[in-house]
């Protein structure tokens, strides 16, 4: 009897670097500008909720963390998908951490107008399929 083997690609895998985010709060080296828009987030959280970091308590500072972090987590796994068009990293985690992101927010007290919108995955798809057809209509 031959012995089955799975023929896997040679090298690591790919990765979104979302979870090593959560683990030491480093954004990797190519997606640094994620950094900066997790900065600005924040800062704009914060002045939605007071006029600076002091102003606000010990628990709502926890959750404005947890919700950069959730944020992170989820921009750098939307980056990955729409470079390889792979939606199989939009799974069932990252929609329950789109869901947290939601519920911490009312729980801040943030408006539903006031953060972004979350995209499905079908919308996040049309959304790659239009940037894919606009670069290939300009070259």
């Amino acid at each position: 009897m031959q012995k089955l083997e799975a023929k896997l690609p040679r090298g690591g895998r790919r990765r979104h670097g979302g979870y090593s985010y959560l683990t030491s709060h480093r954004i990797p080296d190519d997606k640094i500008y994620v950094e900066r828009y997790l900065t600005n987030l924040r800062e704009s959280y914060v002045l939605d909720l007071g006029e600076s970091e002091a102003d606000l308590t010990t628990g709502q500072l926890v959750l404005l963390d947890t919700l950069i972090t959730l944020k992170g987590i989820n921009r750098c796994v939307e980056i990955e998908s729409s470079r390889d068009g792979n939606l199989a990293r939009l799974d069932e985690r990252y929609n329950a951490r789109n869901n947290q992101i939601i519920k911490i927010c009312l729980a801040l007290g943030i408006e539903q107008s006031s953060h972004e919108r979350v995209l499905t995955i079908s919308e996040l798809a049309a959304e790659i399929e239009k940037e894919d057809q606009r670069e290939k209509a300009e070259s």
